[in-house]
């Protein structure tokens, strides 16, 4: 069985996810939709694909599509994930699954209601090295996790919609800065409460943030932090994750090839096999849940998690204080100020 999915959105975002995919994808079928037919044309063309639309309507009235694949700005999400769900096609949505919880809750409602799977574009979820940082952990390799910790410098400067708060929901921690708080909250847990401060931005005329510091505590009194700067002007762009347990310390650049066990006794590397951005993985995972008619690996719970922590972030940024994720709805800027 051969699954269509068709690629909603083919801008800048869509071709560097794709470049991961280029090629034959085993019991894929790739389609493009976009609002302009020649881009979707060329797309198909460079990509490989087996037919193309010339608007998202157009796609999800089609036969020919399983599923949806949203790379689409943030303020369309709840709008594409609903004409999706309501014609019957499962959907992949690019994170963040939305700019807040109520939308988010809407879209897993629409699925839901009509039956079909969401499942959230997460990359970093199936990085190899993110998988074999989690093997090694629930292996017992650093023992009983004390702290998880992420750490990124680049320079990254927005541009379009990006530039917009309203339509992206934030700035670069909705993001770019979100694919990290995926990687703490399925390393160490969900949350219970964070605390956040916003520097500055690099650029005086910048509408949002471009970076931030974040301290969450996790379950079983695990510390998380987040370090994310992306205003800063590196010649190298630097991204590490590390795991630190009572019995030793994993840690790994997420694109890598590699992770790192250290502990008293060794200093061992794990070899990893295809890195790259995890989207071949990604795509792979919601082929195989539809196939197999189960929930994926990124629900749109999952989603909505990880924009908690996000929403919570900024909340603890304008307020100075530490904010609890108990109450989700809580934290969406119009229910919460």
């Amino acid at each position: 069985m051969t699954l269509s999915i068709c690629v909603a959105g083919c801008g800048e975002y869509a071709a560097g996810v794709l470049n991961d995919v280029r090629g034959s994808l085993e019991g894929v079928d790739l389609l493009f939709a976009s609002r302009d037919a020649e881009k979707a044309r060329a797309f198909n063309h460079r990509y490989g694909g087996v037919g193309f639309f010339a608007s998202y309507e157009e796609a999800a009235a089609s036969p020919r599509v399983d599923a949806m694949y949203f790379v689409t700005p943030h303020h369309l999400h709840l709008e594409n994930a609903v004409l999706a769900a309501r014609s019957g096609k499962h959907v992949l949505m690019e994170k963040p699954i939305a700019r807040t919880v109520a939308e988010a809750e809407q879209m897993t409602e629409a699925a839901r209601a009509e039956g079909v799977q969401l499942m959230i574009a997460e990359n970093h979820r199936f990085l190899p090295t993110v998988a074999m940082a989690k093997r090694l952990i629930e292996e017992g390799a650093v023992g009983e996790v004390r702290y998880v910790q992420a750490h990124v410098e680049s320079y990254n400067a927005p541009g379009g919609w990006r530039t917009n708060p309203e339509l992206a929901g934030g700035g670069m921690l909705i993001d770019g800065g979100i694919h990290y708080v995926d990687e703490l909250v399925y390393l160490g847990g969900f949350p219970t409460s964070v605390y956040a401060s916003i520097p500055a931005p690099a650029a005086p005329d910048a509408q949002a943030e471009d970076g931030v510091f974040l301290i969450a505590r996790l379950p079983g009194g695990v510390v998380g932090s987040l370090s994310f700067v992306t205003g800063t002007p590196v010649s190298r762009n630097f991204h590490r994750v590390s795991v630190t347990g009572d019995a030793g310390h994993v840690s790994f650049a997420p694109f890598g090839s590699e992770v790192t066990l250290d502990t008293p006794t060794e200093l061992r590397m794990f070899p990893v096999p295809g890195h790259g951005r995890g989207v071949r993985q990604m795509i792979a995972e919601f082929r195989d849940c539809l196939m197999e008619d189960r929930a994926p690996k990124m629900t749109g719970e999952d989603g909505i998690r990880d924009l908690a922590v996000v929403l919570a972030a900024y909340r603890s940024a304008r307020t100075g204080q530490p904010v609890s994720l108990d109450d989700f709805r809580s934290l969406d800027p119009v229910a919460g100020g």
